[in-house]
């Protein structure tokens, strides 16, 4: 079988490498295609460089981890979602590119078999999400010595979303820099990549040794680093949850009792000293909500993936389904990206 990842933005990559590993354990080729703010990075993989190239090497499935995919090349399009934030607007819109939607957990399966059934032409079937295969749980005190902290240290991870509307770069600045100048915690500050430079270049002039911001795309191994997480809207808070760690959140909008979720900058500092105070305090919601997004620990989301898709092509499922109609729109804007 050949598999083709296809890759539109720079924080994908983490998210198909392991399908990559998957795919080639089971004997299968690999090839990339990098497109849009992905286009000039290097893939780990031989990469194909244009839509001529993916028709020669015929692929059997294409894997994405967005929204479109052109409908014109071969193969099984299938969907692995970027992200665990499904109350994001437009995430279980419908795009009609897709044969295959593979999921992280009941909770999104649920809804998406309820469009399946609606729409009925595609499969949906429910493996984890890859991204988090690699995830080292109970490996927080290496992972301190690698970046430089003690074990003892106490680690912040700060993640905001980047949207203008939900971000809480701007509201929390003042609150941030004065506990990275007064407070002995070590802060670890990751920006999503489409954030504002305003905020990225204010929050750069706090310099501290305690305060650092992260330049890698990946940010699984500064999660494995750290005691707790503050965000706001970003789908980050939900990867956290496999941790059972500490999340103090900014005017939250969804499942608000992962952790403590304030409403004021004020309140910064005291919810960051009652989550250290008391880590387990929201243990059962996190437990709970883990299970219903993505209950899966095994590091294997990858291979159900892999395995999912070649059932799927043996099967005779796909004759069945009603054929799909993209919009002329979007195919027409898929076709300028990779042209």
């Amino acid at each position: 079988m050949k598999i083709l990842l296809f890759v539109t933005k720079p924080y994908s990559f983490s998210i198909l490498e392991t399908v990559q590993k998957a795919a080639k354990q089971s004997g299968y080729l690999v090839k990339w295609f990098t497109a849009a703010s992905a286009g000039e990075i290097i893939p780990p993989g031989e990469r194909l460089q244009t839509s001529q190239n993916v028709e020669d090497f015929n692929p059997d499935a294409v894997i994405v981890p967005g929204n479109v995919v052109p409908d014109y090349w071969p193969g099984l399009k299938v969907q692995i979602f970027h992200g665990l934030g499904e109350e994001k607007r437009g995430h279980y819109r419908i795009t009609n590119f897709f044969d295959l939607y593979c999921t992280p957990g009941p909770y999104m399966t649920r809804k998406f078999e309820i469009l399946a059934n609606k729409y009925k032409h595609f499969l949906v079937r429910e493996t984890g999400w890859p991204k988090l295969d690699t995830l080292q749980i109970n490996n927080k005190h290496e992972r301190k010595v690698e970046f430089g902290f003690e074990k003892k240290d106490i680690v912040i991870l700060y993640a905001p979303t980047f949207s203008p509307r939900y971000s809480s770069a701007n509201d929390l600045y003042s609150e941030i820099q004065t506990l990275a100048e007064n407070k002995p915690y070590k802060w670890l500050v990751k920006f999503h990549p489409l954030m504002a430079k305003e905020f990225v270049k204010k929050y750069n002039q706090i310099i501290n040794n305690n305060f650092r911001i992260i330049k890698d795309e990946n940010i699984l191994p500064y999660m494995e680093a750290s005691d707790l997480l503050l965000t706001d809207t970003s789908s980050v808070a939900y990867e956290f949850l496999l941790f059972d760690r500490p999340i103090v959140t900014y005017k939250a909008t969804t499942r608000k009792d992962k952790g403590i979720n304030i409403i004021n900058p004020s309140q910064l500092e005291n919810a960051i000293e009652r989550s250290f105070k008391d880590p387990n305090e929201y243990s059962s919601n996190r437990k709970s909500y883990l299970n219903e997004l993505h209950p899966y620990t095994d590091g294997k989301s990858a291979e159900r993936i892999i395995e999912a898709i070649k059932k799927v092509i043996q099967s005779k499922e796909l004759q069945s389904l009603k054929l799909k109609k993209p919009n002329w729109l979007q195919k027409r804007q898929i076709r300028k990206i990779v042209s």
